[in-house]
Order: C-alpha cells, then sequence, then structure tokens
C-alpha cells in the first residue's frame, strides 16, 4: 500500500478563506487572483495571527540563502498586492498592521479549518453491463459510498451533486481533485449478471498521484448495501482513520435488500437527481414500489420523505399533507434504520414545516450531522434554522460554508448561500454569490431575486429595478412580481408598485399566492392594515414562510408596528440577530 501524503492548512477570516495546499484566496467561495509571494505573506501571518511577523522573517520564508532580490522593494510590493486583493488600507488597516521598519501583525480572528484532514470525492462508477439501463448501478454503488464515507467524522466527502457532471470524463484525477478541491478520488466499475454484482474500486491520491488502494468485490444483488460498507471501511484503512467502534459497527452491519425493490429504489433516485415536480412524483413512484415489495427497505422510505417534503415546499403538494407523509416516511426510516440521515433530518424539516416544532427540528438536524458530518443538506437546512430563528448567525455562516465545501457545484447550495449572506445583512457577500451562481447555473431565477434586494438594501434602487426586471421576464411568478413591486415602492415609484400590487391580486383569482406576497407588498406601499391582515392569513394557513419574516429585508416597512414583534412572538423566533 502506498504511503498517503495528507493535505495542507486552511484558514479562515472573515469573508475569506486561504488553502494552503492549493495556493488560493477565496472570499465568499470566489476564487482571488493572487501573486505567489504574496500568498506566501498571507500564509506566513495567518499562522501568527496577533503576532509581528518581522521582516526578517518574511524574507527567510519568501527568499531562500542564495536567491538575489532587493529585498526592501520586493517585500513591499508583495504586501501591498496583498492588500489590494483583501481590499485593505495601510492607515487604516482592516486586517494587516504595520510596523514600520520592523514588520506586520494579522488584526483580525483567524480560524484553522479543522477536523477533515482528508477530503474524498467519490466519482460515478463505470457500467461494464454493456446495458445503458444499467448506468444507475455505477450512480447508485458512488451514492452510497459517499453516504457511508461521509458517516465518517475526520473525513470530508464531496457531495454527489457536485461529482455527477463528472461522469465519463477525461479530466485526469489531478484536474479533478482541484476542481473539487479533494485530496483523493474512489473510482471503479459495476457489472451486473442477472442477481450478481462485481464492484471494483480503486483509490487515488492526487498530488502526487499515486494509487493507495484497489479491490474486486463479487456479492448477491440482496447484499451490495452490505458490501459496500465494507468497501467504505476498506477505504477507511487505506487513508488511515482511526474508526471509534460505533463507526466500525455502523460500516459492518449486514443489511440485506429484496433485489427487485432495491431496483426500484435505484431507479426512485435516478429521477430524484433530475430536481424537478416531474422527477420527484416519478421518484414517489418507484419508492411506494421498493416499500410495498420490501417493507424494510429504509433507503426508500428517507428519501420519500425527502420527495414530499420538497413538493410540500414549492406547493406542488397540499402543504398539511405532504408534510404529514414526510413526516410518517422519515419515522418509518427511523424505525427502520436510526443510522439514516437523510430521514432525521427529513423528519426535522417536516415537523418545523408541518407542526412549527422547532426543538423537533433541531434535534433531529444536528442528528443528522452528526451520523453525517459530510451530509450538505443538513448543514444547509441547520443553517437555515439558525439565521431565521435563533440569534446564532456567525455560527450559521459557518454552517453554509460547510455546505458549499461539500457541495461546491450545486445550484441548491449556491443558491442557498447567497440568501444566507442576504439574511445577515452581508449584502456585498449575498452580490458575490448570487453572480458565482449565475456563473455556473444561468437560469438560476433566484439568484436574480436575491442580487435585486441586496442592490435595494443598499439604496442602489435603479440597479436592484434592472435585475428584478429581469427576474420577471424569466417568470412571471408571485414572488418576482413581489419583489419588483416592493423595489419600485423602495425607490419612490409607488404608482407602478401599486400596480404590480394589482396585477399580484390579479394572479390569486388564476392560481394560489403565497400570502407573505401580499404581506410584504401592501408594506412596502404604506398600507400597514392591509399588510397585517394577509399577515394574519398567512399564520392561520400555517404558512411556513412567516419564519422568514425577521431576516427578508422587504419586511422592513412593518418592524416599528407592535404588530410585527407580536407575530415574532406567536410563530416563536427572536426579534433581532447578532
Amino acid at each position: 500500500m502506498a504511503r498517503l501524503q495528507t493535505g495542507s492548512a486552511r484558514y479562515r477570516f472573515g469573508p475569506y478563506e486561504a488553502d494552503a495546499r492549493l495556493g488560493e484566496l477565496r472570499k465568499h467561495g470566489l476564487r482571488i487572483q493572487l501573486q505567489e509571494k504574496s500568498f506566501e505573506v498571507l500564509m506566513t501571518l495567518l499562522e501568527h495571527p496577533g503576532e509581528l511577523v518581522t521582516r526578517e522573517e518574511l524574507q527567510h520564508r519568501l527568499w531562500p540563502e542564495g536567491v538575489s532580490v532587493d529585498f526592501d522593494n520586493s517585500l513591499n510590493s508583495a504586501v501591498n498586492r496583498l492588500r489590494d486583493a483583501l481590499r485593505d488600507r495601510g492607515r487604516t488597516p482592516r486586517y494587516i498592521q504595520t510596523f514600520r521598519g520592523r514588520g506586520y501583525r494579522f488584526i483580525v480572528p483567524v480560524e484553522q479549518v479543522r477536523g477533515a484532514a482528508f477530503t474524498l470525492a467519490v466519482l460515478p462508477f463505470g457500467n461494464l453491463s454493456h446495458d445503458s439501463e444499467q448506468d444507475l448501478f455505477g450512480d447508485a454503488v458512488a451514492d452510497v459510498l459517499t453516504t457511508e464515507l461521509g458517516s465518517l467524522s475526520t473525513l470530508r466527502v464531496i457531495s454527489r451533486q457536485s461529482v455527477l457532471h463528472l461522469k465519463g470524463t477525461e479530466k485526469t484525477v489531478p484536474e479533478i481533485a482541484h476542481e473539487l478541491n479533494a485530496d483523493a478520488i474512489v473510482e471503479g466499475t459495476v457489472q451486473r449478471a442477472g442477481d450478481r454484482i462485481r464492484i471494483t474500486a480503486q483509490l487515488v491520491q492526487a498530488s502526487p498521484e499515486q494509487h493507495l488502494w484497489a479491490k474486486t468485490y463479487d456479492c448477491d444483488l440482496a447484499d451490495v448495501l452490505t458490501v459496500q460498507g465494507r468497501v467504505a471501511h476498506a477505504i477507511a484503512g487505506a487513508v488511515q482513520l482511526a474508526l471509534t467502534p460505533a463507526e466500525v459497527a455502523r460500516l459492518d452491519r449486514a443489511r440485506p435488500v429484496d433485489p427487485e425493490a432495491h431496483l426500484a429504489y435505484l431507479k426512485g433516485r435516478h429521477h430524484m437527481g433530475r430536481w424537478s415536480r416531474e422527477s420527484f412524483e416519478k421518484a414517489l413512484e418507484y419508492f411506494h414500489l421498493a416499500f410495498q415489495r420490501d417493507p424494510r427497505h429504509a433507503l426508500a422510505y428517507a428519501y420519500a420523505a425527502v420527495c414530499y417534503g420538497l413538493l410540500g415546499f414549492w406547493g406542488h403538494l397540499p402543504f398539511r399533507d405532504a408534510y404529514q407523509k414526510a413526516k410518517e416516511s422519515a419515522q418509518k426510516a427511523i424505525a427502520l434504520d436510526d443510522a439514516l440521515s437523510t430521514a432525521h433530518y427529513a423528519l426535522g424539516w417536516a415537523s418545523w414545516m408541518r407542526d412549527w416544532d422547532l426543538a423537533t427540528c433541531e434535534r433531529e438536524t444536528l442528528r443528522a450531522i452528526e451520523l453525517n458530518p459530510s451530509d450538505e443538506f443538513a448543514r444547509q437546512q441547520y443553517s437555515i434554522f439558525l439565521v431565521t430563528t435563533s440569534e446564532d448567525c456567525p455560527r450559521a455562516v459557518r454552517e453554509i460554508r460547510l455546505a458549499l465545501d461539500l457541495d461546491p457545484l450545486s445550484q441548491f447550495v449556491n443558491g442557498i448561500a447567497a440568501w444566507i449572506y442576504l439574511f445577515v445583512k452581508d449584502y456585498e457577500g449575498a452580490i458575490e454569490q448570487a453572480r458565482k451562481t449565475l456563473e455556473l447555473f444561468p437560469g438560476a431565477l433566484q439568484a436574480y431575486w436575491i442580487m435585486g434586494l441586496a442592490e435595494m438594501c443598499r439604496s442602489r434602487y435603479a440597479e436592484a429595478i434592472a435585475i428584478l426586471e429581469k427576474a420577471v421576464a424569466m417568470s412571471r411568478d408571485a414572488f418576482s412580481i413581489a419583489y419588483l413591486g416592493s423595489a419600485h415602492a423602495r425607490a419612490g415609484n409607488l404608482d407602478v408598485a401599486r400596480s404590480m400590487l394589482r396585477d399580484l391580486l390579479a394572479l390569486s383569482e388564476v392560481e394560489a399566492v403565497p400570502p407573505r406576497c401580499f404581506v410584504f407588498l401592501y408594506g412596502e406601499v404604506g398600507e400597514r392594515d392591509q399588510a397585517f391582515a394577509w399577515m394574519e392569513k398567512a399564520y392561520q394557513a400555517r404558512d411556513s414562510g412567516l419564519f422568514f419574516l425577521r431576516v427578508i429585508p422587504v419586511y422592513d416597512p412593518l418592524r416599528s408596528d407592535p404588530r410585527f414583534d407580536e407575530m415574532l412572538r406567536r410563530i416563536g423566533i427572536p426579534r433581532t440577530c447578532r
């Protein structure tokens, strides 16, 4: 077995993160161009936060003995370029304090990113069956391995969503690892013949590129989940993880499945990955087939719960019915297998959205994170929960950054991150993150909403209106209309805002419009009594959007009214956020 080489340190400060292994500086996840010597200055300062780092120490680090340079000018240039990247100023420093003729000191808190010393990405496994319908087996093996490895507390595993686009790629392992910020890649093949499965897996370190482990497993389809746990256990050994007894027991547990039921489950997961109303409904059909055939198929119940929750949140199923089914499915999954993180966060979400049970939501979401620290959906769910219902906004930001680390190429997580920055009033960060989302996914409607609202909060009304007009051009839905109307009201264009309110009322005659759209648009045009009448309608309908009252800026005109604080009290959330 080749010897493992672990990754280098990462540091976070303010909105920035510096990765020593990649030599990269990022702000809100966006890479900032920085010359090599300037980056080395930064890393030296980050390794000694709050301490004076002398010019002589920097000279020794940046220019080894025997290298001839104009040291003073070269160091000054490197520091100035670093300051430009950080938008820092020597006379009024935010990050780097200068001691003239002596050196520099980093003056803000620095967090060294700890925990996962090694990061893996599991690529979709290749299909050797010469049957395109069997491709789902390769995707499924990668999906289960991602989940099993993600349950290990000392390992960081990149999300399935961020690696799916690499299926069949011709990129090299180092190129893939760099794109995903991973230390090593798991890849392999699957071959099915009847009810027999052959899984071949290998682990390849990216830098320096070397094979760490490889093995082939043959099993019946009924034993595939059990064998995949053993594969994950072997990979953990290859990266020299010290597993807890509980982790060993979880990986080595027997999990027999009915082959036909498992095939239905795999088809459901395949459809679910398309993230549309139609695909979720199709996935539910297959999950129902799975647990009708095998009432003990816990995974089918868990992902059915997720589907019901998403269909309910987006209004594609009656609200109460969807969340009741989500809750029941999650509870069945947990009763069958308490180690499924997916079931726990689905139960937490359903308990929050249906029952307004904040305590159960937090408990179940934290249980999901405990079971799988690499579960990006549990992380983003906890971030939303914290920022909307608690005062712990800094932790909410840390959780969404972790989710982005785990799922850097997901439209969903990138979009949620932009919302979180907006909610904590980091408007520049919200705009940057929304732009990043649009670079990855040009059709991301909510990214336009977020950019428009952030510009509105910065009193840049013309810019806000222009951006939100693009959203309305893409989709003339209730939220796009209401947000654009709000921007016009803030800009003083009250006649235009009232016209858009009439458009919203007309729309409500032909389709369901969430009551909260009327709440904030009536508030923006100064009709408070109407706004609070609609807020009461939202409360009576158990509209879960009320949990965002405290953090979405379109409600600002209502905050000074005592009725606003009273509604926050009724739904059990605090008034302010640190």
